[in-house]
């Protein structure tokens, strides 16, 4: 789930963020996982991303979903003219 959001992410910054940089961390927290893709693009407005078109991108929705499907969650924090963070955060399973 995290490879498909890190992929999607990063196809994002390739295509929409006009970046020179962009960097992928993933860290065990103790019960969760978390990944961040942040990039130094010219950013966005969040309010005002237009609903899924027929490109047939997976978008901001679709990795949003991947997360809650694995009861996580996927946080962004965009502005114009600053760049774009994305953070996806997922327990680690438990083997009682």
């Amino acid at each position: 789930t995290l490879l498909r959001i890190a992929q999607e992410a990063l196809a994002n910054t390739e295509r929409h963020s006009g970046a020179a940089r962009a960097g992928v961390t993933l860290s065990y927290m103790g019960d969760e996982i978390t990944l961040d893709v942040r990039d130094d693009g010219h950013g966005f407005d969040p309010a005002a991303v237009p609903a899924r078109g027929r490109s047939g991108g997976f978008g901001l929705d679709g990795m949003r979903v991947r997360a809650e499907r694995l009861a996580g969650r996927l946080t962004l924090e965009a502005e114009p003219g600053h760049g774009t963070a994305i953070s996806a955060r997922v327990p680690l399973a438990r083997h009682d």
